[in-house]
């Protein structure tokens, strides 16, 4: 597949040459300055057999699938005006609101990156992903990271999109969890919050993940089990009537 790096930092760095390493075509992509020709440096040093590296929008235009790391910066200031380079793409965006100053204190959100993202570029294919790990974690060998079962929630409202952010997120040892459409990523950003407070607020460094397990059923219900309620009635109807009503691809 080929991938374009949108902004390359740390996670773009990082996850570029992670799937450069795994056989993906990558391009760095970079406002100016030699981030992009280190990383694909990195990635070439690594292993990697086709890298490349030049603007942003060289790096739009490359990749099927996109990764845009500017957080909040309209895609017109980060590739020119012609936003035509996006169309049909798979854009996905890794962002999460910054920190408030005054610590953990988040204001609730009533429209995640992700959808403005998705506002800005009407004809692509915007997929929230990668925002609830730190990049350090990618540093690990991918069959080591695979034995961990570390999560990456995916939100889209594009079923062809998804299934090729949940293989990018295979590729790199991590277990694809599939979040609905994107107007979840309501629900993925505020996860990106938790993680950063395990990090940073509660001091347990960069290693620190989120990890959904599904066990197995109790074999007996040994305290009575679940009883008939309203609200689970009610939730579970909403549930069935929001799937039956997701558009097909």
């Amino acid at each position: 597949m080929n991938v374009g790096i949108i902004g390359t930092g740390n996670m773009g760095r990082t996850l570029g040459c992670g799937w450069a390493v795994q056989g993906h075509a990558v391009f760095f992509g970079a406002r100016g300055g030699d981030t992009a020709q280190q990383a694909a440096e990195l990635a070439r040093a690594a292993g990697a057999r086709e890298v490349h590296f030049g603007s942003n929008r060289e790096a739009a235009a490359f990749g099927d699938a996109l990764f845009y790391s500017p957080r909040d910066i309209a895609p017109l200031d980060v590739v020119g005006p012609d936003l035509s380079v996006f169309d049909g793409k798979v854009v996905i965006d890794p962002n999460n609101w910054p920190v408030p100053a005054g610590g953990f204190d988040f204001a609730p959100i009533a429209q995640s990156l992700a959808e403005k993202l998705q506002a800005a570029l009407p004809r692509a294919r915007v997929v929230k992903c990668f925002n609830t790990m730190a990049q350090e974690l990618f540093e690990m060998p991918v069959e080591t990271l695979r034995a961990q079962g570390v999560s990456a929630f995916i939100a889209t409202d594009d079923e062809g999109a998804r299934r090729t952010v949940a293989q990018l997120a295979s590729d790199l040892g991590l277990a694809p969890v599939d979040m609905g459409p994107l107007r979840n990523a309501r629900l993925v950003e505020p996860l990106g919050d938790v993680i950063r407070y395990l990090i940073l607020g509660a001091g347990l460094g960069p290693w620190a993940t989120l990890k959904v397990d599904v066990l197995e059923a109790a074999a007996t219900g040994r305290f009575g089990g679940r009883r008939a309620s309203a609200w689970w009635a009610r939730n579970s109807a909403a549930e069935t009537a929001d799937d039956t009503a997701q558009p097909t691809h």
